[in-house]
């Protein structure tokens, strides 16, 4: 995989502002999220999962890679991947390609933000075709006041919650639905460890039963889950009341959300929420491996 021109590593902690640097710059003015936030995550063991790429000595790139989805739906994800030029990107991709194939994955998927043109270029010409978008939402803060639960269910603060019942929730509550890889318990517990404390909620049943959260990670819903037989009743809506009353006291100015287009009723959830685009969509690429 090295070339005369091009060297891939492991990752270098002293690297990252430049590859931040990059990829900002890439973004302007729409910037990435903290790339050490996601390197050095749980998905990504923790920088274990993750190769950087040098010209000489200047890093030209980066990827991590998740193979959380690949025991359930077969799909790995190449993510986040940044490249300066199509050398670069074309690189890396065959890179992680072969990674993850080797763990047993049959499809990769890796998304484009506008401004990543070396990244677009390199993964159609390795074959991958897009998919669908992921649609960036924001809403000022605060809401309305909400309505209250039904009867049968209270809320869990997320501090000392049921690891193993969280666990089912979400996976039964997630089970299927595309581009949402199902964590490990331990990755779970991590990454809600580094959770918005407040502002992310659980709703347990008079049994003690889970039965739809709200994951929220600085001001970013990043997950909401209702199992089957509580939907349909405003479930999450309430949820995305009570984290957003939770954010606008800690004097958040709004709240964020990521949504895949294809999922029609999350979208539809946003729009009736008041939600609105906030920055280009991001388009989602697979390849058949």
């Amino acid at each position: 995989m090295n070339s005369p021109t091009l060297r891939i590593s492991t990752l270098s902690h002293p690297a990252l502002p430049a590859l931040q640097q990059l990829w900002d710059a890439q973004l302007t003015p729409c910037t990435g999220n903290p790339l050490a936030h996601d390197l050095l995550g749980p998905a990504r063991a923790h920088g274990e999962q993750v190769a950087m790429i040098w010209r000489g000595q200047q890093v030209v790139g980066c990827v991590g890679w998740v193979t959380l989805g690949i025991a359930e739906y077969g799909c790995a994800y190449a993510s986040p991947l940044v490249a300066a030029d199509m050398e670069a990107a074309s690189a890396l991709i065959a890179f992680v390609s072969e990674k993850v194939r080797a763990a047993g994955a049959q499809r990769l998927r890796g998304s484009v933000r506008a401004g990543e043109m070396a990244k677009r270029d390199g993964l159609q010409q390795a074959g991958f075709k897009p998919l669908f978008e992921f649609v960036n939402f924001s809403r000022a803060l605060p809401f309305a006041e909400p309505v209250g639960l039904p009867d049968g269910l209270q809320i869990v603060r997320i501090g000392n919650p049921d690891w193993g019942e969280l666990h089912r929730c979400y996976a039964e509550s997630f089970s299927g639905v595309p581009n949402s890889p199902i964590p490990d318990l331990e990755t779970m517990r991590e990454e809600w460890a580094a959770a918005n404390q407040d502002a992310s909620l659980i709703l347990m049943d008079a049994h003690g039963k889970y039965q739809a959260f709200i994951l929220v990670d600085g001001c970013t819903v990043e997950a909401v889950g209702v199992l089957g037989q509580w939907r349909g009743r405003g479930l999450a809506e309430k949820l995305y009341h009570l984290a957003a009353m939770e954010l606008a006291a800690k004097e958040q100015p709004e709240m964020r959300a990521l949504v895949a287009s294809s999922n029609a009723a999350s979208m539809r959830l946003h729009q009736k929420l008041g939600f609105t685009e906030y920055a280009p969509r991001w388009t989602v690429y697979e390849l058949h491996l």
